[in-house]
């Protein structure tokens, strides 16, 4: 199990941004990750337009995950209509 760090850019208009987050941390879970930590940054303006959207919402989820299943992880984010853009990235564990 590796470290990673997913960032996740939620469209603004959700109702609730948290319970979406915990949705996406959940497809992590069922993937065999363990969750450390989520945070949540806030609703941010865009410098250019993303699907027509200029502002989301941004959260960060740090967990450990095996890595064989971050590209089905990837796959599955890409799927939501609530994701704009979503990021995941390897960290050093230190």
């Amino acid at each position: 199990m590796r470290l990673y760090e997913l960032t996740v850019i939620l469209v603004s208009e959700l109702e609730d941004h948290k319970v979406a987050t915990e949705e996406i941390a959940e497809v992590a879970r069922g993937l065999g990750a363990e969750v450390e930590k989520i945070d949540f940054w806030g609703k941010k303006r865009f410098a250019y337009p993303i699907k027509k959207q200029m502002e989301g919402f941004y959260s960060m989820i740090t967990m450990k995950a095996p890595a064989d299943q971050i590209q089905e992880l990837d796959r599955l984010l890409s799927l939501r209509s609530q994701i704009l853009r979503h990021l995941v990235v390897s960290m050093d564990e230190e």
